[in-house]
């Protein structure tokens, strides 16, 4: 009962965060959303409000992990381009797969939220669980960019994590709302806008 009851918790975050952002959400809701009678639940399994939305950003983590290393182990990829392009294809197209299910637009929706708020640092959470196929795919792309400094190259990385999310979310809105275009073609959009950030020229005064 215990473990459902922690499910339960993480299922009514994501959604409710999904739908309704970060702002308006409070642990009384997220308690009731989950079918709980006890209004200590959360504290008791997650400790904080923040530890459970890292843990819901965990949740689908390993699946979409697990893909990414399928994808840089086979190279799999099915995007035109140089290695840049390739490399990005591995990192992205397993989120876009997410939201061909219900409880994979939740997520997306829910890390999007996350991705924009200043308390989380996705990339460092990320890290944190062991997220292996971004090393993977940051040494694959490296050597295409040396023409960038490190320091912004560093930079890039971070807010191209926040800006896949995004796109990502919007993808997952597209298909509630009926107007999605074909998985393929979306991702090698949401695969193009990326790296033409990340492949921007150094601008100097």
């Amino acid at each position: 009962m215990s473990q459902n009851t922690k499910i339960a918790l993480l299922r009514a975050a994501e959604r409710l965060i999904a739908e309704r952002g970060l702002g308006g959400i409070s642990v009384k809701q997220i308690t009731r959303a989950s079918g709980s009678k006890n209004e200590s639940a959360l504290h008791y399994h997650f400790g904080s409000v923040d530890k459970l939305l890292k843990e819901v950003f965990a949740s689908r983590f390993q699946e979409i992990e697990d893909k990414r290393v399928e994808l840089l182990a086979k190279r799999d990829w099915k995007v035109a381009g140089d290695e840049i392009d390739q490399a990005l294809y591995a990192a992205i197209a397993p989120y876009m797969a997410v939201c061909l299910q219900e409880g994979g637009r939740l997520y997306a929706s829910f890390c999007a939220q996350l991705a924009t708020d200043p308390r989380f640092d996705l990339g460092e959470i990320a890290r944190e669980m062991g997220m292996d196929s971004l090393n993977t795919i940051r040494d694959l792309i490296r050597p295409h960019l040396s023409h960038i400094p490190q320091a912004a190259l560093t930079t890039r990385a971070r807010r191209a994590l926040s800006i896949t999310l995004v796109l990502v979310a919007d993808y997952a809105k597209q298909i509630k709302q009926g107007n999605a275009a074909p998985l393929e073609e979306a991702t090698t959009e949401v695969v193009a806008t990326v790296a033409g950030f990340i492949r921007a020229p150094i601008r100097l005064e």
